[in-house]
């Protein structure tokens, strides 16, 4: 709950979950005593329930009344220019380092979308969505998920390896040659195509997730794989480039990869 939860609507909880505690309790007792032939406990119970089974509809009208109250100024409160501002500080908390305006945020390689009835985490095509409007759990709710992905191990040598074989493959039948062409540019999307041919691959790496590696990839000062060096490099189109954000929040644009066969020098 917000700071919106008040006493009344304390009440009106506590007072529903005595009688229902007290309903059940009472609704065992004269099914065992049916059981056992236990006249006493049965007759008990029975009119203990049917006391409270006619006290329900008009306490439960007072309950409902309450909680609906409530649970409207908590929808208002969504609706307000004040939520917004609520979330950001509990994403802030979280330590998520999201871009944009509400309602649509961003932190590599994920995207928060708020609508009207839920919000989704969308990591490319896939997505889960919550409920729960409540900023500090749904600030919970993110970080699981941003850390889980953020925190991993990064394989530099295996995604280098990756990259290499494609470059090599893409290299080669982009310039209809039979040998690779070093220090040829090759667009960073056509590698990705390459990379997840098959669809289930795409749905598992997703391209955000393409360009997370690439921009942590980036982050080493010098990239070397096998006797390759490695350059990320940009493209005049800017239409076939990639916004690579690193852990310093640093932005920039690359859209071809050059990979020299040995050491420039």
């Amino acid at each position: 709950m917000t700071q919106l939860e008040n006493a009344s609507e304390k009440g009106a909880i506590g007072q529903m979950d005595t009688l229902l505690k007290r309903l059940s309790k009472n609704w065992s007792n004269a099914k065992k005593a049916r059981k056992t032939l236990d006249f006493k406990t049965f007759t008990q119970a029975l009119d203990t329930l049917n006391q409270d089974l006619e006290n329900l509809p008009e306490l439960w009208q007072g309950q409902q009344t309450v909680m609906r109250e409530v649970m409207q100024a908590e929808q208002d409160f969504v609706l307000s220019e004040n939520y917004p501002v609520q979330v950001q500080l509990a994403l802030r908390q979280a330590n998520i380092p999201f871009k944009g305006e509400y309602p649509n945020y961003e932190f590599p390689p994920f995207r928060l979308t708020f609508a009207r009835d839920s919000i989704r985490l969308s990591l490319g095509r896939k997505s889960e969505q919550t409920k729960s409007f409540e900023p500090t759990q749904l600030a919970d709710w993110v970080s699981k998920r941003y850390r889980r992905v953020v925190d991993s191990k990064f394989d530099g040598d295996r995604f280098c390896k990756e990259l290499l074989m494609a470059y090599e493959m893409v290299n080669r039948l982009s310039l209809h040659q039979s040998s690779v062409n070093w220090g040829h540019p090759v667009p960073l999307k056509d590698l990705y195509k390459l990379l997840t041919l098959r669809q289930t691959a795409k749905q598992e790496y997703p391209e955000p997730l393409f360009v997370y590696d690439l921009a942590r990839l980036k982050e080493q000062f010098e990239i070397r794989y096998e006797g390759h060096l490695f350059e990320l490099m940009p493209s005049r189109e800017q239409a076939n480039t990639f916004l690579l954000i690193n852990s310093q929040g640093q932005e920039s644009r690359v859209g071809d990869l050059v990979i020299y066969e040995h050491d420039k020098s």
